[in-house]
């Protein structure tokens, strides 16, 4: 692959293993086209797969694959990618077409503590509401480690992880 198909590749990884073009073009510096191209090559190396049959959104066809691709991203940069993708997934879920679950993680590895509270939060809500308490015990731990102990925020996410069973 070009440098430039490298670099597409690599931003899609930050996303995760699935993605959708329009987020993964929001937050690179190239065309959709050009985005376009280099995940058709990606296709032809057989590093990810088209999910559906309108190409909106792509799989890595291995976790391993993207989590190798991952950890070329420079350290300096993975913040500033996680930063881009949660303001393209703030975007996206305004239109209907982002996961809470998407903005909690993207924002929390972004460290936009305000962003990571308030999607963890929501995320862990919404988890709870399901009875899935792994997954809300994640978000309201995620969230809480970003408060101070003594804080309102802190003692809510407390008696919500009591409320799940954990604490």
């Amino acid at each position: 692959m070009d440098r430039k198909a490298r670099a597409i590749l690599m931003r899609a990884a930050a996303i995760g293993r699935r993605f959708s073009v329009s987020v993964l073009t929001a937050t690179a510096s190239y065309s959709e086209s050009k985005v376009r191209a280099a995940l058709e090559e990606a296709c032809r190396l057989q590093l990810t797969a088209a999910e559906n049959p309108t190409c909106e959104f792509y799989v890595f066809r291995h976790a391993l694959t993207r989590d190798i691709i991952y950890a070329e991203l420079p350290r300096a940069r993975i913040r500033p990618f996680h930063r881009s993708i949660a303001r393209a997934l703030e975007r996206a879920r305004a239109a209907g077409g982002a996961s809470l679950e998407d903005l909690a993680y993207h924002s929390w590895a972004a460290g936009d503590a305000a962003r990571a509270l308030r999607y963890n939060e929501l995320a862990g809500d919404n988890a709870a509401t399901f009875h899935a308490q792994d997954d809300a015990r994640t978000y309201y731990i995620r969230a809480r480690s970003l408060l101070e102990v003594d804080s309102r925020a802190y003692q809510r996410l407390t008696t919500k992880l009591r409320a799940i069973g954990e604490c």
